[in-house]
């Protein structure tokens, strides 16, 4: 289930992100390990009590069941991004995962919306073609950048430098309109 991607009114002007895996998704996933850790654990209980296989399995379940709550906070963080145009840069916020703002004299030029390939979670980072997606890309907007800014986070992503953007939202023409107004007036 997709999170509701209207534009949102907060301190500036906000359009949502259309990011996040489906609940379905994330109930196979993160029950899907926990299962997996309860086979482990009936196998540890299974072995006697001074053999290896019991501390090995033991120590396999605990480790399936620590990776739970972190595929439930990476959906979490997934499901809750936004497009943020403050008065002096745009900021973009994907939960933990990315933290950006670029400020409006950086933004070279923004163009969309555009078909792209879709990310299956919203959020995809290329290495290679340095440029970050955000959101669902059926029609995204394209901002390239005069010179490279590194997106995410500290802990995720922290070698990511990128010279494009990519954001997936709804209603993408009122993005552009707004964000080309600002990048022009910053620019003179």
């Amino acid at each position: 289930m997709e999170p509701d991607p209207a534009p949102l009114e907060v301190s500036g002007r906000r359009w949502r992100l259309s990011t996040g895996v489906d609940k379905n998704a994330l109930y196979l996933l993160a029950g899907g390990v926990a299962l997996l850790g309860v086979f482990a654990l009936m196998r540890a209980v299974g072995n006697p009590a001074d053999s290896p296989g019991r501390s090995v399995n033991l120590a396999t379940a605990l480790a399936l069941f620590a990776v739970v709550p972190f595929i439930v906070a990476i959906y979490r963080a997934a499901s809750d991004g936004f497009a943020e145009l403050r008065p002096d840069d745009l900021y973009l916020r994907v939960g933990f995962l990315v933290d950006t703002a670029i400020p409006y004299a950086d933004i070279d030029l923004v163009g969309g919306p555009i078909q792209r390939p879709r990310s299956s979670y919203g959020v995809s980072p290329s290495y290679r073609r340095r440029e970050f997606s955000l959101g669902r890309l059926e029609r995204a907007v394209e901002v390239a950048l005069r010179r490279r800014v590194r997106m995410g986070t500290p802990w995720l992503f922290p070698f990511l430098r990128v010279d494009r953007v990519w954001l997936g939202v709804a209603e993408p023409e009122q993005l552009i309109a707004e964000l080309r107004r600002r990048t022009q007036a910053a620019q003179r």
